[in-house]
């Protein structure tokens, strides 16, 4: 079995990263490897946050300001968790763009990746149809091995609430 060194995990506020970056740790803590934790503002989603003349517009300053805030302090709470379960090396990184293309060749190209760890997709079939999820096409489109969690460190499912949108 090949000993992943390099791990990078997409995580957000969801249930679903939560458990994808337990496991991240777990096998970068067994393997000594080095774990890139990202987490990405996906400006594509962004418009219809605020209202504009037309009834639709771009967000604030303001939102992106609080977004941005708490996925730092997201950040450093999942880091801290990280070493404090032994992980050698642990990097933070808060990207803006399109979460998919960053998470599935931009970001691991650029940190040598050799695992990426995401969590299964918590939207609705509807949601998915019309907006895909980024596990689907981080698992077609990735330069590296991946890992989907849908499970608990002790392989049990996990039901996941299905919503539009991730807790802040």
């Amino acid at each position: 079995m090949t000993l992943y060194q390099k791990i990078l995990v997409g995580i957000d506020t969801s249930l679903q990263s939560e458990l994808a970056l337990n496991k991240a740790i777990t096998i970068a803590s067994k393997n000594q490897a080095t774990l890139d934790i990202v987490t990405v503002i996906n400006t594509e989603k962004f418009i219809g946050v605020t209202q504009g003349p037309m009834g639709f517009g771009a967000a604030t300053p303001q939102v992106l300001q609080e977004l941005t805030k708490q996925l730092k302090a997201t950040l450093a709470q999942a880091r801290r968790k990280a070493v404090e379960a032994g992980v050698p090396d642990v990097q933070i990184h808060l990207h803006s763009g399109n979460s998919k293309t960053l998470l599935a060749t931009t970001l691991p190209a650029r940190y040598g990746t050799d695992l990426i760890v995401i969590g299964a997709t918590g939207l609705n079939a509807v949601s998915r149809f019309l907006i895909g999820s980024n596990a689907a096409y981080v698992t077609r489109r990735a330069v590296c091995d991946i890992l989907v969690v849908r499970t608990d460190l002790a392989h049990q499912l996990v039901e996941h609430p299905t919503r539009l949108t991730r807790k802040l």
